[in-house]
């Protein structure tokens, strides 16, 4: 029998903020998203602390735009680690982390999952990245590109997650797109209200920046237009932060080759689910 290590799941204190962050950093690719908000916004979302006799051992996130992600310093075991999560009352919808830990989850909740798959981890830094990246027509988003970025929302919500459009709320929609043009957060290639690839950056902070929503429109797939994308943005903001880094389907080939184009080095797996 599998012996783990005991630990107690209660609400991250902040005194205990700097071993968590110790922590989230320890993890690499994986802890990016948590070490920044707590860094950056440590208000943003709610944080469980799994503690061990002597130290922190796991962290769960519970953001607020309903993404949950559960990060150990050692393997804990799941069934009491999905029970802890689920006692927590916390909403959720998409989760990440080990397949374990989502698979329990999936079984004590009795989910009836839209999206249960694995998914690869992505990462470059500066020294990594193509020689050939370039930032030349990359730019950031206006609202005469909000149209066509909410339809590739839509479409990407679609494809890559199995969310029939009828299903978004376009009012919400229409304000995050929003949110995203006024931060400066969405960058496209193409003219202005004519985009041919986008992404979005999800999180960004001392620990890096994570990417997130690569999308490029139908008519301009198989020409390079991702990697282009991905390898011009982390050129511009790897002078700045240490490292750039998504997640992808592992099934999805076409765009694990595109990241790996960049430069882009496969460094962990995880489980997603989307729970209906």
């Amino acid at each position: 029998m599998t012996s783990f290590s005991p630990f107690a799941a209660r609400p991250l204190d902040p005194i205990d903020y700097p071993a968590a962050i110790d922590l989230a950093i320890g993890a690499g690719v994986q802890g990016v998203y948590i070490a920044n908000v707590l860094m950056v916004s440590p208000t943003d979302g709610r944080l469980l602390g799994l503690h061990g006799a002597e130290e922190l051992l796991g962290l769960v996130y519970f953001g607020s735009r309903g993404n949950l992600l559960v990060l150990e310093r050692e393997t804990l075991d799941p069934k009491q680690l999905a029970v802890a999560i689920m006692e927590s009352a916390w909403q959720w919808r998409i989760a990440l982390g080990p397949a374990a830990v989502i698979g329990e989850l999936v079984a004590l909740g009795k989910l009836h999952p839209i999206v249960n798959r694995p998914q690869i981890y992505y990462g470059v830094t500066l020294q990594q990245l193509s020689p050939a990246a370039s930032s030349d027509g990359v730019r950031t988003a206006v609202r005469r590109d909000l149209k066509l970025l909410m339809e590739a929302s839509l479409h990407l919500n679609e494809t890559d997650l199995l969310v029939q459009p009828w299903r978004v709320d376009r009012d919400w929609l229409r304000r995050n797109t929003r949110t995203r043009i006024k931060e400066g957060s969405t960058y496209l290639l193409g003219p202005v209200g004519q985009p041919v690839c986008k992404l979005d950056i999800g999180s960004r902070g001392p620990a890096g920046v994570v990417i997130e929503g690569v999308y490029t429109w139908p008519s301009k797939r198989s020409m390079g237009e991702a990697t282009r994308l991905v390898a011009g943005v982390a050129a511009t903001v790897l002078h700045e932060h240490r490292m750039v880094c998504l997640h992808v389907a592992a099934d999805n080939i076409p765009a694990r080759r595109a990241y790996e184009k960049c430069g882009m080095q496969e460094l962990a797996t995880c489980q997603l689910v989307l729970r209906d």
